[in-house]
């Protein structure tokens, strides 16, 4: 998911409101799915973190129903717009979403529909994008789009300004800070699904190109060396002074959930900090008692807290819903987590 350089500006916020959880808020921490215990030599003990407490704002938070294939999405805020709050949610190659609001809420209700047939590059999905300096960079397969001015106005307008080297780097995440873009994402073969064994570490002094790798392993969740873990699909955000990167995390019989990882320096590797956000397998009636993963960080003023948006899919097509483009039972939802922390500093 993806963090603009919007989050430096809210430093002007002096004081932060009580959040009262809301009727029917459930935490995020739920059963773990059936996956098999591993031996010893496996085990990464978790580290203290006050930020992996995420919640349900509802108890299915699900953005909407009616676009058949929602997942991959990429959420920027910047306060100095009108609509401070633009939602890309990937659908088809043919085109995405993009949804605008002034007023941030979990469901689409208070959203406006841009567009169902945004054009970005042709893409069945996109990584992640990051705004710097007036301009949108979104990564996507070796490609890097970019686009200067309201996103509202760059349906069709994105144009191919660079590359990444998605073959060490794949399904990444990105973020900028200080003159340098930094992309983490999937590396090493994982046997069991699409991801990497480990998420590698590239930075570009202009996000188009002259990446140059600073660590093949910079989030490791097979320290043996293994594949027992595949990961991908990061969002990376900094709060209070430290660097965090949620991610996806599977194994074999395992589906997605999210887990968090967290650094005091970008170029240290990163910390294992435990599943943040789980899928409630076994219920029924819940959107995501399958699979969560795709996670995206934002930073909400209207809320004083972060903000995760995840694909979700429930496993037997109970709650229903407007799907033309999945066949059986399947579906696939955006929803939305939120951080049980309100305080925010960088």
């Amino acid at each position: 998911m993806s963090l603009s350089k919007h989050i430096g500006k809210l430093a002007f916020l002096l004081t932060v409101p009580v959040f009262t959880m809301v009727p029917g808020m459930v935490t995020a921490q739920e059963d773990e799915s059936s996956e098999t215990k591993p031996s010893e030599n496996h085990v990464q003990v978790p580290v203290s973190s006050d930020w992996t407490n995420w919640r349900r704002p509802v108890d299915n938070p699900v953005f909407t129903t009616k676009h058949g294939n929602n997942h991959d999405s990429i959420l920027f805020v910047d306060t100095d717009l009108e609509y401070p709050y633009h939602l890309i949610v990937s659908h088809e190659p043919s085109g995405a979403d993009l949804w605008r609001t002034d007023d941030f809420s979990w469901s689409s209700s208070s959203w406006e529909l841009v567009s169902d047939e945004y054009n970005i590059g042709g893409h069945y999905e996109y990584d992640d994008g990051v705004q710097v300096n007036g301009t949108y960079y979104i990564f996507e397969a070796g490609n890097v789009y970019t686009y200067s001015g309201p996103l509202e106005e760059a349906d069709g307008e994105w144009t191919r300004a660079g590359g990444f080297p998605a073959d060490e780097c794949g399904d990444l995440g990105v973020y900028y800070e200080d003159g340098v873009f930094h992309i983490f994402g999937e590396y090493g073969h994982f046997p069991h699904g699409p991801d990497g064994t480990s998420l590698s570490h590239f930075t570009s002094p202009t996000g188009l190109g002259d990446w140059k790798l600073q660590d093949t392993e910079a989030v490791d969740p097979n320290p043996d060396n293994g594949s027992r873990y595949g990961v991908g699909d990061p969002t990376i955000a900094k709060i209070n002074g430290e660097y965090y990167i949620y991610c996806d995390r599977e194994s074999k019989g395992s589906p997605y959930k999210v887990i968090g990882w967290k650094s005091k320096e970008l170029d240290s590797p990163f910390e294992y900090l435990g599943k943040v956000i789980q899928p409630r397998s076994g219920q029924e009636d819940d959107w995501d008692n399958y699979r969560i993963q795709d996670a995206d960080i934002g930073y909400i003023p209207d809320l004083s807290r972060y903000v995760m948006t995840c694909n979700m899919k429930d496993h037997d097509g109970n709650p229903g819903g407007d799907f033309p483009n999945l066949g059986d039972n399947n579906t696939r939802v955006v929803g939305m987590f939120y951080s049980e922390e309100v305080k925010r500093g960088d």
